[in-house]
This record gives structure tokens, sequence and C-alpha cells, in this order.
């Protein structure tokens, strides 16, 4: 069969093709994400309203805010009313929340009642795609209507082995948790 310049594209395209394809079966993947659960203490209280939550990751040295990964507050509210009652977790609301546009597509969400809460966040969007590799706090700050306030900070290493940190709390929230997946 004669080579002719429409078959040596085609074989060079075809070759360029099993290269990438094999480049991305042999090239290890990039840091997976974080798993976090946060646990809400059952609370005697009447009325009980659901807390608002706020969770940012923030430099461990610096403490210099990297991003808000979620905030969950009342979305169902008319005319996004919810929104205004966020000024109540004061640590976030001053460094980076007054400065967001909620509801914040990826980040927004309903409050959620007593127990545990499983939040994941994939490494490639957000936050973690700008993530630098180093040491990082996921910090979590509750509040709530007629309640009280919590801040909780749970270490963790971003960019190289799995690996997890905790903190407790004792009145809004029980446990913070986060975990790193390659």
């Amino acid at each position: 069969m004669p080579t002719t310049p429409q078959t040596r594209t085609a074989a060079a395209r075809l070759a360029s093709a099993a290269t990438a394809t094999a480049a991305l079966i042999a090239t290890p993947a990039a840091a997976g994400g974080l798993e976090v659960e946060i646990t809400l203490p059952e609370i005697d209280a009447a009325p009980y309203y659901r807390p608002y939550l706020a969770a940012w990751i923030e430099d461990a040295a610096a403490k210099e805010i990297r991003g808000t990964v979620a905030v969950w507050y009342d979305t169902r509210l008319r005319d996004n009313i919810g929104a205004g009652f966020l000024r109540s977790l004061r640590t976030w609301w001053r460094s980076t929340g007054e400065a967001m546009t909620l509801p914040a597509d990826g980040i927004s969400g309903p409050t959620h009642g007593p127990g545990s809460h499983a939040l994941t966040i994939p490494g490639d969007s957000g936050v973690l795609a700008a993530l630098a590799p180093g040491d990082y706090v996921l910090v979590a700050e509750v509040a709530r209507e007629d309640g009280g306030r919590e801040v909780l900070r749970a270490p963790f290493a971003w960019g190289g082995a799995a690996n997890a940190g905790e903190a407790g709390g004792d009145t809004e929230i029980t446990r913070l948790r986060v975990s790193v997946t390659p």
C-alpha cells in the first residue's frame, strides 16, 4: 500500500492518541479530595432552630483563608432572607462571608439537624484545585438562633499521603473530622 500524506496524518493521529491514553493510565492522580464529617449534637431546647454553618480552609501558619468550602443556611426563605442571618457566623462573616455572593454554586446548602453529616470536596474543584501542598486547617463555625456559637479547627496536610485531623466541641458542634483522600 503506497504512503500518502493522508495515511501519514491518520497514522500520526492514531499514535498520538495511543500515547495520550498510555500517559493518562500511567500518571498518578492528584489528591482525591477531602472527606469531612460534621457532627451536630441533639439539643433539648424549645424551640429548636437548626444551626447555620460555614466551613473554610485556612493556612495553618498564617491563618490566611484560602476559601470557603460550605455554607449551610435557610435557603428556603423568600428573597434570600436566610443569607442575612449568616452575620451570626462572626469569624467567617468578617473575614470572607460578607464579600460572597450567595447562594454560591457547590458551596451553599440547607441547614441540617442533629447527627453526623458527610461532605465530600473533590480535589479538582473549588478551593482545593488551587491549593499548594502544605499544612492547612479546616475551620467550621456554627451558630444557632436562640443558641450558642462555636468554632472548631481540624488540621490536615494537603498534597501528600492520606491523613486526617479531628477536633471536638462542647455545645453547638460535637465533632469535626477531615480526611485527605489521595
